[in-house]
């Protein structure tokens, strides 16, 4: 009912549109033959950060041409339309693809929960927008790790595992050709208390296990995690997060390390990192590639820490990317900090991943979306400058979330964060993303 719904709804703003507009007049700039848009077909202004005036560049004036009377005159191109209908339903399928329009620079991933997923419509908006995915909470240690069947059936060095949560997600991904970032094995929270003592005690009084139990079981934890995923979904987990959020300069940690709150840090040393990058390449595959995730990347200290550790561990040879989660504001950071952290990424010779964008906006007036519009076209633009270059290697931007109403930034307040609305129409910030003419650059 919902989907004949919202498709009546669609046909009848269409039939008011079509009344003063020519049909086709909702085209998005250049096509090929299958309707798609090709960013390398069309020219983007290049743009640096925040220094960006939006002023051409100056041009020697000619002089008027003399236009000869036998002379049949040149046919001139017709004014190109721009868009400014945004609001399109993903349900009439007429929609561009993301995946298809970005195919040549990098995949487009969407995070997503398991509740989500049994949402039929959602399922194919995913399938027809994005070729990766990843899991929002159901492959975090603490959806895996079951403690009644470890203290029933496993060891002190190895806990029983449970894939209950990620196994539909894993099986639609495999069934429509989706690849997912799996995220993510060794994170100091969402990983349950009692996994860090002996005994797997949970009671208040409990003490930590011992630096070599714990690098036992953080071993066997990344092993049994591999070894199900890819012998059960052979070939769909393309990339790990093997690390998540270790670096908080200003906690005490050694090299900027995050300490206080990490009981990786505090059960096993400033070399946990290490020790799991060490174990993930061990069992991974040999095409997977694994990752380094953090937050706050732009933030110059957090960068220099970032790039410390990453390039220890690529000296080990046991590194292949750094994930960049990309958390931001609709000022905050600058495009000029966050552009420079991607450079300094790209120096590094590792990947770079956008892994979990999204821009924060508690607003819904029609003047704050074309303003999101506007911010999301300059961060892809900024992204294919990059690549264009060859300033930075980006292989995958992935969006924390699919529509507005499901974003993790709602537990403090209404958000606006991403693409699609509550239902599935397109924002503005849609069209930002595949560079469309209608969506303003500055």
């Amino acid at each position: 009912m919902l989907r004949d719904s919202l498709r009546w709804l669609r046909r009848g703003s269409a039939l008011l549109l079509a009344g003063v507009m020519l049909c086709g007049a909702a085209g998005c700039g250049d096509k090929d033959k299958e309707g798609n848009a090709q960013p390398t077909q069309e020219v983007q202004p290049t743009i640096s950060g925040a220094d960006v005036t939006g002023e051409a560049a100056p041009t020697q004036e000619a002089a008027e041409p003399i236009q000869d009377a036998q002379t049949t005159p040149e046919p001139t191109e017709p004014a190109k339309e721009v868009r400014t209908d945004f609001y399109i339903s993903s349900i009439d399928e007429e929609l561009p693809s993301m995946y298809e329009y970005w195919k040549d620079y990098f995949s487009i991933g969407i995070a997503i929960t398991k509740g989500e997923l049994l949402n039929e419509l959602k399922g194919e908006l995913i399938i027809q927008q994005a070729n990766s995915m990843t899991c929002g909470n159901e492959m975090k240690p603490d959806a895996l790790l079951d403690r009644t069947a470890t203290m029933s059936e496993g060891t002190e060095t190895c806990p029983v595992l449970k894939f209950g949560s990620c196994d539909a997600m894993l099986q639609f991904c495999m069934d429509n050709g989706i690849k997912m970032r799996g995220h993510t094995l060794v994170w100091h929270s969402q990983t349950p208390d009692w996994f860090f003592m002996e005994g797997y005690s949970n009671k208040p009084d409990a003490v930590f296990a011992t630096r070599e139990v714990m690098l036992e079981r953080m071993e066997n934890y990344i092993r049994l995690v591999m070894e199900y995923v890819n012998t059960t979904y052979p070939g769909v987990v393309y990339a790990w997060d093997v690390v998540n959020e270790a670096i908080a300069p200003g906690d005490g940690g050694e090299d900027g390390m995050r300490m206080s709150d990490s009981f990786w840090y505090q059960t096993i040393g400033p070399d946990f990192v290490e020790k799991a990058f060490e174990y993930a390449r061990k069992y991974a595959d040999a095409e997977q590639k694994l990752f380094y995730n953090d937050f706050n990347t732009y933030d110059t200290q957090k960068r220099i820490a970032i790039l410390n550790l990453v390039n220890k561990i690529k000296e080990q040879g046991n590194i292949d990317g750094i994930g960049m989660q990309s958390h931001i504001g609709m000022s905050s950071p600058s495009l000029l900090d966050y552009e420079e952290t991607i450079r300094k990424f790209g120096e590094t010779g590792l990947e770079v991943q956008i892994t979990e964008l999204d821009i924060s906006l508690d607003s819904d007036t029609e003047e704050d979306f074309l303003k999101e519009g506007t911010r999301y076209k300059r961060l892809f633009t900024t992204f294919k400058n990059l690549v264009d270059s060859g300033a930075a290697n980006i292989t995958n931007v992935t969006f924390w979330g699919l529509t507005d109403d499901g974003s993790w930034l709602n537990k403090d307040g209404k958000r606006y964060p991403l693409l699609f609305n509550r239902v599935l129409e397109t924002k503005p910030a849609f069209w930002g993303v595949i560079l469309d003419d209608g969506i303003p650059l500055f």
